[in-house]
């Protein structure tokens, strides 16, 4: 043994020492049969390991079973990634909560998540849900509190430690310069179970950087296996750049792989990063390592654009991290099968949508992420013809759209920034293009290999095997498409004219047709348009200048001048009379050589002059008839034919005008003196052109002395001039400045307007107005038009004396209440006030609302500023009363404009408020009731018609009385100085209550209005219900809750009740009124003695008590001017005090 391999022996044996008792797994190369260069090159590689193991050792904490405790400085769950993840799994796998894996993967998913919900509810933590938190960390952070501190482990030789993080190489003046890659992988886990293992692990990334000088050609590279196991472990090797399979491995033999024959171009000055990825063989032996590196420059071949060899610089060797290998269980490893599916065989060329791959994914053991996809295109067909290439699954796209399929024939889709997830069973994959051209040619989107698909296991987030079924090309793949030559497809446009048309029209449009080019620019030849008649027709008399003409203005072929018979080129055939002819644009012997683009519409019209002797027929339509060979591709150079389409039958107009009474307008009541609508008339243009009338005749009837200042309108706008004075059946013509303008099929009301005189006879008036003529000309063809028929008899009239008008109290006037002196606002009658004639509208002048007083004689009003509203808008007011009239005040309000107004055959309703006369001033008396009422007809109402202005006569005013008053009358108001409100509420439980002799049952609240006191005198209380049945005997009691006793004052303070009926009804009676002082209340608690209510049992269940304020006049109080009979109001009884049950 030579004195070198001593020394290396040693230096091995020393340093397996040293690893051994570090406690840390050594990974060591295979020696195989080694140069000594290659040993000392391993020895060094050995070192760095070694420092790096001795820099990684901690402390334990002193928990059994555990190893050293990590430091974790965030939450960490599902998703979460890094090296705190890898510290973590790596204790809860010490601890032997995680066994699907024997190594840390630096990825939290679901298993790592079980594994520490099992953690926490070792050491005690709550809840256990698997996220790691603020909890968890803290009950880390106490161990790591008490571990206790060991001895500094000597750092041992000096030695490489292995890569460090590269910033990317330079580029040099000349050459071709290498370096680790900035995205270098990491050291993570390499799974390889039984029956499965990853695919594509991502090893070693290098960066190339060509000179400034020229671009560099690599063409071969190596890299070293180092690690502890054989070369069988790698099934595979990838070179990988942008996530694309640039080429799989030549081969690898004794650690080194090859990468042979490549053409990989650098550009001057640019850097191209290439990825080492390797598929890891199944049942390898966990706990063992594995790692890649560029040995030395000799491992890169490559040349310069002159083919001289380029040797490159760097600094070698470049090491990339050690992958440790692992093996994992329930579940195992995800496995995703790809499986084709066949689609449509052809398709036209200019079909956007197509489908063109159609695949089956089937995931297995867990969801897989897709992360990319490469498709390769062959065929015949053009690459520049497939476009807007779009990936789904599922039917929901996945991925960016791809503008085009590459030159190389590629289609590569990237979706590792959003990874679609393929859950477990099967999903649908189908790619979509628009195939827009290559006529005849073909096409076929296959996956080539396996690894063009990039798929990684959601558990274990690493990449798995795919399995490509039917992934190849060609015509059995059963997902080749030929695209079919090209073709014209004639069909009639949406918008092909139906309708009228009209004698003496130019140029009208008798059909439109979509004439669409699909796959290649297509020629036209010649082409026919037929015209049919519904009779047999001399077309010379009715149509001339027959033309096609396209949606881009072009003229196809020559016009049709004069319909003559024939087959050449501006003839039709057909021999007249006749109902078709067929008409001829170009032929096969001379043709009009009309292009259409390729995939592209185009909309011809049949146009035509439909001469002012056209007679004999009423419909015409035009329709494009089947041609042969009238058509060639101008790609594939075939010919082909073009189909047939009709357009809509057209109708040669009879008239160009009709008038008719408009229905719209019937009957209408008037009022003299009102301006009045009194004709109504409709004027419609046909469908074939519009019109513009310049004249129309109005004839008056007998009756037209009643009316004066006759005008026409249009709406608003007035047509000719106003006819002042008019005389029995007067002929008068209205002539605009500019005419009334119909358009075609459209229509114009002409309205006639009078004022009705003051002096008109009163009755019904029938046909007034009578349109007797009307006269313009065609919009389009300038023709003489005029209305037909020619006399319309327009409407009847009613002319009636005047308005009427019925007053009554409003269903939602002020009920029955007292009113507090000095209270504002208050509503004391609403008055509803409707027209009912139907003849128009009425404003109202006066009005005049008296309050009458039912408590005899004052010398003031009790009501000041007295308003009158209409909802939230006030009209009058406030005023204070005008007349004093035997108990009466009158509030008169006079109204200025605007004027209340009650619309014809419409209500309108008055709202009378108040403010109550304070004791202060002297107006108010206390105990007085007043209601609000409209007392005269004659003269409480002054009203006048809305339009005619004229008086409406108080015969015409109806009155609906009430209260049994004169007139309508509101509810009393009863002034008080204050007001005594009431309320209760129960003490205690409302059902299953405990009989007893002292039962609280409610209590009872007393308010006094803060104008003034107010004084109790009795109170009456009525009991109903099965606890108080008939005979039963108890006692009630008002307590005094601030003394506890029975209330000071009362005759009666404890009142013994025997029941008759279900029913009592016991009063407290106050020997001196007790008082509550204003703006304040006073509480009263109901005792009872309840041991005697009926007991609670099968045949009476629950019996109840009902206690209720029965009637308004059951409290007798005062309010300091009025010291006794005063009662609540009507509308707040029945009070409920309490409803229990025992």
């Amino acid at each position: 043994m030579s004195t070198t391999i001593k020394k290396v022996s040693a230096v091995g044996l020393a340093l397996t020492t040293a690893a051994w008792l570090s406690g840390a797994t050594l990974v060591v190369p295979l020696a195989s049969a080694a140069t000594v260069e290659e040993l000392q090159a391993q020895i060094a590689q050995l070192l760095a390991q070694i420092t790096a193991l001795q820099a990684q050792l901690q402390p334990s904490a002193p928990v059994a079973g555990m190893s050293s405790v990590p430091s974790i400085t965030r939450d960490l769950t599902v998703g979460s990634r890094g090296d705190d993840v890898s510290d973590l799994q790596q204790y809860l796998i010490d601890g032997g909560h995680l066994t699907a894996v024997s190594a840390p993967t630096g990825y939290f998913g679901s298993l790592t998540r079980a594994a520490v919900a099992a953690w926490q509810r070792e050491v005690g933590l709550t809840p256990p849900a698997g996220y790691f938190g603020p909890k968890s960390r803290a009950y880390l952070a106490s161990l790591a509190a008490q571990a206790p501190t060991v001895p500094t482990t000597p750092t041992g030789p000096t030695a490489p430690t292995g890569p460090t993080t590269p910033t990317g190489p330079t580029a040099p003046a000349s050459g071709l310069a290498v370096a680790l890659a900035s995205d270098n992988p990491g050291a993570g886990s390499l799974i390889s179970s039984s029956g499965s293992a990853a695919a594509r692990v991502e090893v070693l990334k290098v960066a190339f950087t060509a000179g400034n000088a020229g671009a560099v050609k690599v063409t071969g590279l190596k890299f070293k296996k180092t690690g502890v196991v054989s070369d069988t472990a790698i099934s595979s090797a990838y070179l990988v750049e942008g996530g694309k399979v640039l080429t799989q491995f030549s081969s690898i033999a004794q650690g080194v792989i090859t990468f042979s024959g490549l053409d990989l171009s650098v550009d001057a000055g640019r850097t191209r990063s290439f990825m080492l990825a390797i598929d890891p063989a199944t049942g390898l032996s966990a706990g063992n390592t594995i790692g890649f590196a560029m040995n030395a420059a000799a491992d890169v071949t490559a040349q310069d654009t002159a083919g001289t060899a380029v040797t490159p610089s760097g600094s070698f060797p470049l090491n990339g991290n050690v992958f440790t290998v692992t093996s994992v269980t329930n579940p195992s490893l995800a496995t995703l099968t790809i499986a084709s599916s066949s689609v449509g065989t052809s398709v036209y060329a200019g079909t956007t949508g197509v489908l063109v791959s159609q695949w089956t994914l089937t995931a297995v053991n867990s969801p897989v992420k897709l992360k990319s996809i490469k498709y390769i295109v062959v065929g015949s067909a053009a690459k520049t013809d497939i476009k807007n290439v779009v990936l789904r699954i599922n039917g929901t796209q996945v991925g960016e759209t791809l503008s085009g399929v590459g030159s190389d024939g590629v289609a590569f889709f990237d979706l590792s920034a959003n990874p679609p997830v393929i859950q477990t069973g099967n999903s649908n994959f189908q790619v979509y293009a628009d195939v827009l051209g290559s006529p005849s040619f073909n096409f076929d989107f296959g996956i080539l290999n396996s690894y063009d698909v990039l798929a990684s296991d959601s558990n274990y987030n690493t990449n798995v095997s795919v399995t490509v079924n039917g992934g190849g090309t060609g015509s059995t793949s059963g997902h080749q498409v030929t695209i079919n030559q090209g073709s014209i497809t004639v069909t009639a446009a949406s918008d092909t004219p139906t309708g009228n048309i009209a004698r003496g029209s130019s140029g009208v449009t008798l059909g439109k047709f979509n004439i669409y080019a699909a796959g290649e620019p297509v020629k036209v030849k010649f082409l026919d348009a037929t015209l049919t008649f519904n009779t047999a027709t001399q077309a010379t008399t009715s149509v001339q200048n027959i033309a096609l003409i396209d949606d881009q203005g072009v003229q196809i072929g020559n016009n049709v001048n004069t319909v003559v018979a024939g087959t050449s080129s501006g003839q039709c055939t057909g021999t007249p009379p006749t109902t078709a002819y067929v008409c001829h644009f170009g032929t096969s012997g001379s043709n009009i050589n009309y292009i259409i683009p390729a995939n592209t519409a185009r909309v011809i019209s049949v146009k035509a002059d439909i001469l002012s002797t056209a007679t004999g027929w009423t419909t015409l339509t035009a329709s494009l008839p089947t041609l042969t060979s009238n058509l060639q591709g101008q790609t594939s150079s075939q010919t082909a034919n073009s189909g047939s389409a009709t357009g809509g039958a057209l109708t040669l107009a009879a008239n160009s005008l009709t008038a008719a009474r408009n229905n719209a307008v019937g009957t209408q009541t008037f009022a003299r003196g009102a301006n009045a609508k009194i004709g109504s008339f409709t004027l419609t243009a046909s469908a074939a052109e519009g019109v513009n009338i310049s004249n129309a005749t109005v004839t008056t009837s007998a009756s037209s002395t009643n009316f004066q200042n006759l005008m026409a309108k249009v709406g608003t706008t007035q047509f000719g001039t106003t006819q002042s004075t008019l005389t029995a059946s007067q002929a008068v013509t209205f002539s605009g400045a500019s005419p009334i303008n119909i358009p075609a099929g459209g229509s114009k009301t002409v309205d006639v307007y009078a004022d009705i005189l003051t002096s008109a006879d009163t009755g019904t008036f029938t046909g007034v107005t009578t349109l007797t003529s009307c006269t313009g000309t065609g919009a389009t063809t300038f023709a003489s038009v005029s209305c037909a028929p020619t006399s319309i008899t327009g409407q009847s009239v009613i002319i009636a004396s005047g308005p009427s008008l019925r007053i009554a109290v409003s269903s939602a006037t002020a009920g029955t209440k007292q009113v507090v002196m000095g209270s504002t606002n208050n509503s004391l009658a609403t008055f509803r006030l409707t027209e009912t004639a139907d003849v128009e509208g009425v404003k109202l002048q006066t009005l005049i609302v008296t309050a009458t007083s039912t408590g005899g004689n004052n010398t003031t009003p009790g009501f000041t500023n007295v308003k009158l509203w209409n909802g939230s808008t006030l009209v009058g007011g406030p005023i204070e009363a005008s007349t004093t009239v035997a108990n009466s005040w009158q509030y008169r309000f006079e109204f200025a404009n605007p004027q209340p107004t009650v619309s014809q055959n419409g209500s309108l309703e008055l709202e009378v408020k108040g403010d109550v006369a304070g004791t202060t001033s002297g107006g108010a008396v206390s105990n007085k009731a007043y209601s609000f009422r409209i007392v005269s007809s004659t003269t409480d109402v002054v009203s006048f018609g809305q339009s005619s202005n004229t008086s409406v006569a108080a015969s015409s005013i109806n009155f609906v009385s009430n209260n049994n008053a004169l007139g309508p009358s509101g509810n009393d108001q009863t002034v008080l100085r204050s007001k005594l409100t009431l309320s209760g509420s129960v003490i205690g439980n409302t059902s299953l209550r405990t009989r007893s002799s002292a039962d609280d049952l409610a209590n009872i609240v007393f308010a006094a209005d803060s104008n003034f006191d107010v004084t109790l005198n009795t109170v009456t209380l009525t009991f109903s219900g099965k606890a108080v049945s008939t005979g039963t005997n108890f006692t009630a009691s008002l307590i005094d809750p601030i003394t506890g006793s029975a209330v000071v004052g009362l005759l009666n303070t404890s009142t013994t009740v025997t029941s008759a009926g279900d029913s009592a009804a016991p009063s407290f009676t106050f020997t001196t009124p007790y008082t509550v002082s204003r703006g304040t209340s006073k509480t009263l608690k109901l005792r009872l003695n309840s041991n005697n209510f009926l007991v609670n049992s099968q045949t009476n269940p629950n019996p109840s008590v009902e206690v209720i304020v029965n009637a308004a006049s059951d409290v007798n109080w005062g309010d300091g001017s009025t010291t006794n009979a005063l009662t609540l109001q009507t509308v707040d009884v029945p009070v409920r005090i309490a409803n229990v049950s025992y």
